[in-house]
């Protein structure tokens, strides 16, 4: 069994998340077939290297803001075209997480490495999220003929946001002890805090998404959905690995997808 797949699953029973057996079928043989290099012990020893210089690890935490920011903005545009409205508000909850991570970044970058933030660098910082909450966010909009996005188009993204949570839920376990070790004894608590709350979003991204991907299985869609889980972990693997400089991409936690 591939050691992605299962971590992924186990941190779904652990936060009693309810996903259909037929996804759990397709993500175990998707990750088979390309073993996703972020689940391998050089991946985790490569990143462990590079977090140790202090300078490589805040512009990790900028970056990781930035993008945060970015896919909170990219999230919430996609959620607008899809037709099927329940699929709609799960997308539109994850671009709020998402606009609430880049936020978090900033301020643990903040916790860590106040000396490192200069007036300039914190308003940069501030501009990255959109600032979207439950009660604060754009107009929804319900799509009209023209602007609703085909049917396999959508899943096609949302199979690629699960493979790209699972990523992420994998960075935010390689960060945590790196979090608690540039942290001072009086910040741990709330550096450990943080960490266990962008833990579990990820996690919740990775559920909303699979019920998304079982519930089109379920309509009689499991030959194409196995084809297109098998064929995205294949270029997800490409992107991090071969479509951008490892050095830059290994403690990413967001990458749009394509």
């Amino acid at each position: 069994m591939n050691n992605v797949s299962e971590l992924a699953l186990s941190y779904l029973q652990r936060y009693n998340c309810q996903i259909f057996e037929d996804y759990k079928t397709v993500l175990r043989e998707a990750c088979e077939i390309h073993p996703p290099p972020h689940g391998m012990a050089w991946y985790g020893n490569l990143y462990r290297q590079l977090a140790r210089q202090s300078e490589w690890f805040v512009n990790s935490l900028i970056t990781n803001s930035a993008e945060e920011g970015t896919g909170a903005r990219g999230v919430w545009q996609f959620s607008q075209r899809i037709e099927n409205q329940d699929f709609a508000e799960l997308v539109r909850n994850h671009s709020i997480d998402e606009s609430r991570h880049s936020k978090m970044f900033a301020a643990l970058l903040n916790i860590l490495f106040p000396s490192q933030i200069d007036a300039d660098l914190w308003a940069k910082l501030q501009t990255f999220s959109p600032e979207y909450y439950p009660h604060q966010h754009p107009p929804i909009e319900i799509p009209t003929p023209d602007q609703i996005m085909d049917e396999k188009l959508v899943m096609d993204e949302i199979i690629q946001i699960n493979l790209l949570e699972i990523r992420a839920l994998i960075l935010q376990l390689l960060l945590r002890p790196v979090l608690q070790a540039y942290a001072k004894p009086e910040d741990l608590p709330k550096i450990t805090q943080m960490s266990d709350v962008l833990i579990y979003d990820e996690t919740k991204h990775i559920e909303y998404s699979a019920y998304c991907i079982g519930k089109y299985i379920e309509a009689g869609h499991e030959s194409w959905v196995r084809e297109m889980m098998i064929y995205r972990q294949q270029t997800i693997n490409e992107m991090f690995l071969e479509g951008v400089e490892l050095e830059n991409s290994v403690g990413k936690t967001v990458l749009t997808t394509q």
